[in-house]
């Protein structure tokens, strides 16, 4: 019970492959994804990273005449000229002596987010710095500090795009699964319905069919050359066990039912008398002056006596009744169900007719036999097995005697 449970807590093949397959799916396209949008991200810093230089360059350019005249209104003119739409989180305009000049930010319409802020000191830590000389002496410096804005908005398309990307994926996965099913799984689920049937139902005649995959095809001629083995060595077997089963309950001379089986099968035939209200006729036949036989002809004229005997008792009963031999020249019959009362007369009749012609020998010889028969019915006879088994016994060995008593007759006549 254990086992059964333990069992359906596993997971099938279909599930495993399937999980295997997502995973895999899943992992590809995430690592594609981060692959890209990493090496974008360091693309497109690198970009503004080299735009930013420019920039600060350019300022530098530009504002050197209002550096040098001192005109602080052409100096934020000159520099939101260059930023205007740039990359460009902070200016600064230092002097040679280290004041700082001017100070240009994003307007309060753009104010970078938290997430710009921490971007941008991850992004750049430092300054971009371009020196602003004129004649060799230098006026100022320019710092240009860069926004992250344009990556974050990459990444953030990048992302997007990644999900749809795994959204796809997965849809992909469930069709291919599906696909993979039908052409990998179910050929293994048939195999194992095969098993099972074979093993539990022991039809070895089932075959795996062919499925036109190279590895299944080739597992399946080999499970299915395994399976004609196997139903041949099933075959064996049980023809095997019925012959030993055959031997153990028949007697191997006459191929008539032995004394265990004729045990075995009175009490079942009076136990299914008993319940079904009906009745059944044992017959115990014993072959007369057998002995003789043995002596004037010998033991294997003997057995061919028996063995013959056993033939016509057997074409004079019908095939829902048995032969058996108890041992040595003795025989019984049990016929049931039993037609009528009458029944056992008509077929002691056709016994002692079936035997009227004479038994032809091995050596040639013909000699004639004849059978003492004594029957009895259940339930008229007796109320048990024993009862009319001694009720049978006794009319067998009382016809015996009035034959003896009759050639004994016979020979003081003559």
């Amino acid at each position: 019970m254990s086992t059964a449970r333990s069992s359906t807590r596993l997971p099938t093949l279909r599930q495993v492959v399937a999980r295997g397959h997502l995973r895999l799916i899943l992992f590809s396209v995430a690592l594609a994804s981060a692959s890209i949008t990493v090496s974008g991200i360091f693309i497109v810093h690198d970009y503004i990273q080299r735009n930013l230089q420019l920039v600060a360059h350019t300022i530098g350019y530009t504002i050197e005449p209002a550096l040098v005249f001192g005109d602080k209104d052409a100096l934020d003119r000159g520099i939101a000229s260059v930023v205007g739409h740039q990359d460009v989180a902070r200016v600064e305009i230092v002097g040679a002596n280290g004041t700082l000049l001017n100070v240009w930010t994003q307007s309060d319409e753009n104010l970078e987010s938290p997430a710009e802020l921490i971007a941008d000191r991850v992004l750049w830590p430092a300054p971009l710095v371009d020196p602003v000389e004129r004649n060799g002496q230098r006026l100022a410096v320019v710092r240009v500090y860069g926004s992250s804005a344009t990556i974050l908005t990459y990444g953030s398309m990048g992302l997007m795009v990644g999900l749809c990307c795994l959204g796809l994926t997965i849809l992909a996965t469930r069709i291919l699964a599906r696909r993979l099913e039908r052409e990998i799984i179910s050929p293994m689920e048939h195999v194992a319905q095969v098993a099972h049937a074979v093993r539990f139902d022991r039809d070895f005649g089932r075959r795996v069919a062919q499925s036109g995959i190279y590895e299944v095809d080739r597992f399946a001629s080999d499970f299915n050359a395994l399976l004609v083995e196997l139903q041949g060595w099933h075959e064996s077997v049980v023809s095997e066990n019925k012959e030993l089963a055959h031997r153990a309950a028949h007697d191997s001379l006459t191929g008539a039912g032995n004394r265990d089986l004729f045990e075995k099968t009175l009490n079942d035939a009076a136990t299914i008398a008993t319940a079904s209200d009906g009745t059944f006729a044992l017959l115990f036949i014993d072959v007369d002056q057998f002995k003789q036989v043995n002596d004037d002809f010998g033991h294997n004229e003997g057995d061919c006596v028996l063995a013959e005997t056993a033939r016509r008792l057997g074409r004079c009963v019908r095939s829902s009744d048995q032969v058996f031999r108890l041992g040595g020249d003795e025989f019984a019959l049990i016929v049931s169900p039993l037609p009528d009362s009458g029944w056992v007369e008509t077929l002691r009749n056709e016994i002692e007719a079936a035997m009227l012609r004479p038994i032809e020998l091995e050596c040639g010889e013909e000699i004639a036999v004849s059978l003492s028969i004594g029957s009895a019915i259940y339930p008229l006879d007796g109320p048990d097995v024993k009862a009319i088994l001694r009720r049978a016994d006794a009319g067998m060995y009382g016809r015996k005697r009035l034959k003896r008593i009759g050639m004994a007759q016979t020979g003081e006549s003559t």
